[in-house]
């Protein structure tokens, strides 16, 4: 028997299609192709990092912040340390703001007993007041630095535009450590809930610096990432499939934590499970304890030094081509740009993380049902969809 469902509680459009018979899975996209790329070219550098934004509601920030690295990288710009601190502190933000709105909004009410984060409030106002908390310290980080919460005003090439003032840092420095008893709360959360049993052999890669990493042992350039991160069309979807070195990859919180140095120590202490993807939830639980974290030193450092507003100016010769690689909240985005003398965009490509994550998504979704022969086929459709949302998988940002 073949049926068809619709998945709820994830971001965007998708259907998962499933034939028991024969124990497989597809994931169908049915977001509509915005092409994005296509409409860079033509547009000056200046623009891109004001576009490509709206690609996502979710996660603006991370695409704001590609894009600006590979701008900038085309340019031959080297920002300040003011402007380095300042965006990775957006990005914890971001990926704080992200992972909240996914766990306990789309995802963790299968792991809460209620049907959405709405009934949080009456049969759980702890963790809902907790999840409130957390949202707005998100949106206090993103509005400090970027000048509003969602699609950041004050970055610019180079540098910023404005950027916050002491008095804005020492008031979200004591909003952060006000906050940090809650942080440290959805850490220890992870602990208490019951994942689905799941073994796959998962690849998992993530970004670090220059450089593409798996725990299978390979290491590429970023500036390779094109020759190794491979896309795919398929009839039934219209986003596109992604691979590694041919490939199926997870990319995300699952995986940075992976290939984190204290990976061993993080994994036995909450009982992470690298090769169980449903073990993504817990990650990003323990990820707002590490964005938390992170957010309150960088704000300290910034607090520290004399702070530089100078917007860097593009280098005398340069290549005119940049890639910008950053860790997206669900993991690895490419960005690159090609200009010509004018200044206008004459190439565009983008890799999402939910590209990279849908032929692992379809690999874990076939796994399951192997594993699973002894549930009924309304139990299976169930995990399986919980399966698709531990993945946090972004539709729209999937057909870009």
């Amino acid at each position: 028997m073949i049926t068809q469902n619709f998945i709820a509680k994830i971001e965007g459009h998708g259907e998962l299609i499933v034939d028991f018979k024969n124990e497989r899975a597809r994931l169908a996209v049915h977001e509509g192709e915005r092409l994005f790329e296509g409409i860079l070219v033509g547009r000056t550098a200046q623009e891109a990092y004001w576009i490509t934004p709206r690609i996502c509601g979710v996660c603006p920030v991370a695409h704001n912040l590609a894009s600006l690295a590979a701008i900038e990288n085309a340019y031959g710009i080297e920002v300040n340390e003011t402007t380095r601190l300042l965006r990775l502190l957006m990005k914890c933000g971001q990926n704080l703001q992200s992972h909240i709105l996914h766990l306990f909004f789309l995802a963790l009410p299968d792991y809460l007993g209620v049907d959405s984060g709405f009934e949080l409030e009456k049969k759980n106002p702890n963790v809902f007041k907790n999840a409130l908390i957390l949202k707005d310290i998100a949106d206090k980080i993103i509005y400090t630095v970027g000048g509003r919460n969602v699609h950041p005003t004050t970055t610019t090439m180079g540098g910023f535009n404005k950027i916050p003032s002491k008095n804005d840092l020492q008031k979200l420095l004591k909003f952060l450590e006000k906050t940090a008893k809650t942080a440290k709360w959805a850490a220890e959360l992870s602990r208490k809930l019951e994942y689905p049993a799941l073994n796959t052999d998962l690849e998992l890669v993530a970004k670090k610096n220059d450089k593409i990493i798996s725990n299978k042992n390979e290491t590429i350039s970023v500036k390779n990432y094109k020759e190794n991160i491979s896309e795919e069309v398929k009839n039934y979807s219209t986003a596109k499939f992604g691979k590694f070195n041919n490939r199926e990859i997870m990319v995300g919180a699952l995986a940075r934590i992976a290939l984190s140095k204290n990976s061993k120590k993080i994994a036995k202490k909450y009982g992470l499970n690298f090769n169980n993807p449903f073990h993504n939830i817990p990650a990003q639980l323990i990820e707002i304890l590490k964005y938390h974290n992170l957010a309150v030193k960088i704000t300290k450092k910034l607090l520290i030094i004399e702070m530089n507003s100078e917007i860097i100016k593009p280098s005398l010769n340069p290549l005119l081509e940049g890639i910008g690689a950053i860790e997206a909240p669900r993991g690895g985005l490419y960005h690159e740009i090609h200009l010509n003398e004018k200044g206008v965009i004459t190439y565009a490509n983008i890799i999402t993380p939910t590209v990279q994550n849908l032929s692992s998504i379809e690999k874990s979704a076939n796994d399951l049902l192997c594993q699973t022969k002894n549930k009924t086929e309304e139990e299976r459709k169930k995990l399986l969809i919980m399966l698709i949302r531990a993945y946090d998988p972004c539709l729209s940002c999937s057909t870009h």
